[in-house]
């Protein structure tokens, strides 16, 4: 088998947050965008991982663990130059290397499984992941030859009106084989309208020189979502809960208005858990078997075991709630 390592970029500022705060500091469901980047890297056996920094990079570091290999892109001159600076880390590597951006947090592990498996498949050079779009609006597009294979992504900024009105659009998340990535960056350049180094760019060259450059469609557009601003990252917030809830919906769940609802992604809960309005259940927690939570309440890192009853506007933390108990309102332990 192959080895893998991922590239993250994490470099930018993120101006439109209106913050200090570098962009992928800032926590999606209490955990910080790059460290949910990493996490998913980590889920698909990513041997080495580098995250790409920039501004305030310490802030950044401070978010991620040891394991991790930072390289500092001193000046942002694009997503190509981006990548180059990282060669040196693999230097002697020969494997696949996925591209990933520390701005976008609900990508799923098995997106980039299935997306390997096609790279591998067809033995591709590169495999862009592509979306479509209704309104694709200032995302590059994806321009197919005659095979219908990638043959290049053109910029929104450089695009012609006939491209612009191309619905297939890059997500910017790729798979390259190492060398073929590495050799194909020291071709590139900046003339461009942004005087940037595409990473864009490099399919092109790979293209001149008869490799294989392929897609993979992603299914759900708010994977590949990126926060770009206070409101976007409410948004995928937002997104993100509505996904936990509707599979807890269907698994035997009951939720009165679940629009008011949020449960955390590592909570469990088993069947037939009556949750009222406004309740928040966050942290290592686990509802067992026909537990009623009331209205207004608050449960974290604890375990609920079956049957009891939490009347509402109860606070529980760090707590284990015996069976058949039942808490009275406003009531926060036994």
């Amino acid at each position: 088998m192959m080895k893998l390592a991922t590239i993250i970029l994490a470099a930018g500022k993120g101006t439109r947050m209106k913050s200090n705060k570098p962009k992928v500091i800032f926590k999606l469901a209490e955990k910080p965008l790059v460290k949910r980047v990493v996490e998913t890297a980590k889920t698909i056996n990513s041997e080495t991982i580098a995250v790409v920094v920039g501004y305030k990079k310490e802030e950044v570091m401070s978010v991620l663990d040891d394991s991790i290999k930072f390289v500092e892109q001193k000046e942002q001159n694009g997503t190509g130059h981006a990548v180059m600076v990282t060669e040196k880390i693999f230097q002697n590597f020969k494997g696949n290397i996925f591209i990933l951006c520390g701005d976008v947090p609900l990508l799923r592990a098995k997106t980039l499984q299935k997306m390997l498996e096609f790279h591998t498949k067809n033995k591709a050079s590169c495999t862009v992941l592509t979306a479509i779009m209704e309104n694709p609006a200032k995302y590059g597009r994806i321009i197919r030859n005659t095979n219908g294979d990638v043959e290049k992504i053109v910029e929104f900024k450089d695009a012609t009106n006939e491209q612009k009105n191309i619905k297939e659009i890059n997500t910017g998340i790729y798979c390259f084989d190492a060398e073929s990535l590495f050799a194909s960056l020291k071709k590139i350049n900046n003339k461009n309208n942004q005087n940037e180094y595409y990473l864009t760019d490099t399919l092109e060259i790979l293209n001149k020189e008869n490799k294989l450059v392929t897609s993979s469609l992603l299914d759900d557009l708010n994977e590949a979502t990126g926060v770009n601003s206070q409101k976007q990252l409410a948004e995928l917030e937002m997104s993100h809960y509505n996904r936990i809830k509707n599979y807890w919906l269907e698994n035997g769940v009951q939720i009165e208005n679940p629009a008011s609802v949020i449960i955390g992604e590592n909570v469990h809960i088993k069947k037939d858990v009556f949750i009222e309005a406004n309740v928040i259940i966050k942290g290592n927690s686990t509802i067992e078997n026909g537990v009623r939570i009331g209205a207004n309440s608050i449960i974290k890192n604890s375990i609920i075991k079956e049957n009891s009853i939490l009347k509402g506007f109860n606070i529980v933390d760090s707590i284990n709630v015996e069976a058949f108990s039942k808490l009275d309102y406003f009531q926060s332990e036994i």
